[in-house]
């Protein structure tokens, strides 16, 4: 067995580039996925939160998981992002 190993028709320095490119490429793709995993986490961000009534406030969703008066769950969608400018006739 030992003799095959020794006289075998790749050399060390080729099995270790090989075991070095199999470990390169599988510690790309472990990262890629974290990227990825990490994104998608983002992108599915809360759409709502708590403010307080007086002012708008953004406060501890606590407030209004416990339905505490005068606070309330504000959606994402609720105000516009940008003012609509009056078209010139």
């Amino acid at each position: 067995m030992l003799e095959n190993a020794l006289t075998s028709d790749i050399s060390f320095d080729e099995r270790l580039d090989t075991l070095m490119n199999i470990r390169t490429r599988t510690g790309a793709a472990v990262l890629a996925l974290a990227v990825v995993a990490g994104l998608g986490a983002t992108s599915c961000s809360k759409s709502r939160w708590c403010e307080r009534d007086q002012g708008d406030v953004h406060v501890a969703d606590s407030y209004c998981e416990r339905g505490i008066a005068g606070y309330e769950w504000e959606p994402d969608h609720d105000k516009p992002k940008y003012k609509k400018k009056p078209k010139k006739h």
